[in-house]
């Protein structure tokens, strides 16, 4: 007998089992960083942006009177008006002079911006011969940067209510001006701004203590603080770049080299 077999009719559709894939940890991390580095660029673009626009200096602008006239061995009186014609307060201004002894208040403490005071010191030459007097004024700004101003002048003299130390070069020596000149060195006073992590670090150094990007190339730490630029993550620091013109500016007006009016304007203008 014939074994009965029995066909069972499983209709043509085809049962297809689908597959739910897993999304690579690796792909959602990548993004995840990706997504890290756009906000933590656009934060520092922000920064660098609100930085360049709210720089605020101190710029100092002095008079000093001599009433009676100067002799030597007594104690001479001098008025001392100083002005903040910046956009920042001024700290820790100094005066001091080389060849003389002096008396009285010279440091103030602070300068607000647009503020002026007066102060009166006595001074005491030694000698009785004609030389030339140097007189130096330093100060500050919030931020720690250093600013001075030289002025020269002949003690003694016959001077009676007149405005003494106008210039860096002093009267009767126009003609020996390169004898007065001096370059100021700033030693570690310049900064690079890492341009990945945005922190300033000194104009040597080669690498950021931040994030570990290199700044500049170790022969550009010879060169120029600018040269440091090409081919590394550094990049310009406006505010030193503002503080430069601004000591240039004040040489050029020390060294009667610009007027009171060209003055004013040239740092309306840098300041604005």
């Amino acid at each position: 007998m014939s074994d009965k077999i029995s066909f069972t009719n499983f209709g043509s559709k085809k049962k297809v089992k689908k597959v739910k894939r897993k999304r690579s940890v690796k792909s959602v991390q990548n993004t995840e960083k990706l997504l890290d580095r756009v906000i933590e660029a656009k934060n520092l673009a922000d920064e660098t942006i609100n930085s360049s626009n709210s720089i605020s200096l101190p710029f100092i602008e002095f008079e000093v009177i001599q009433s009676n006239l100067f002799e030597s061995e007594i104690w001479n009186e001098f008025e001392i008006n100083l002005t903040n014609s910046g956009n920042g307060s001024a700290h820790n201004v100094t005066i001091s002079f080389d060849r003389f002894q002096t008396r009285g208040q010279t440091i103030v403490d602070n300068l607000d911006e647009g503020e002026e005071v007066t102060i009166k010191i006595e001074v005491l030459a030694n000698t009785k011969d004609k030389e030339i007097v140097r007189m130096d004024l330093y100060y500050h700004s919030i931020k720690g940067d250093t600013f001075a101003a030289v002025r020269r002048d002949w003690f003694p003299n016959d001077y009676e209510d007149l405005a003494i130390f106008k210039t860096e070069i002093p009267p009767g020596e126009e003609d020996n001006a390169q004898k007065f000149s001096h370059r100021m060195v700033f030693s570690g006073e310049f900064y690079v701004v890492c341009s990945k992590c945005g922190v300033r670090a000194p104009s040597n150094f080669r690498i950021c203590g931040r994030c570990g990007s290199r700044l500049q190339k170790r022969e550009d730490r010879r060169n120029d603080w600018g040269s440091n630029l090409n081919d590394t993550t550094a990049v310009q620091d406006s505010r030193e770049v503002l503080i430069q013109k601004l000591r240039k500016l004040g040489e050029l007006k020390d060294r009667g080299m610009l007027s009171d009016k060209e003055f004013k304007a040239a740092k309306s203008q840098l300041l604005e």
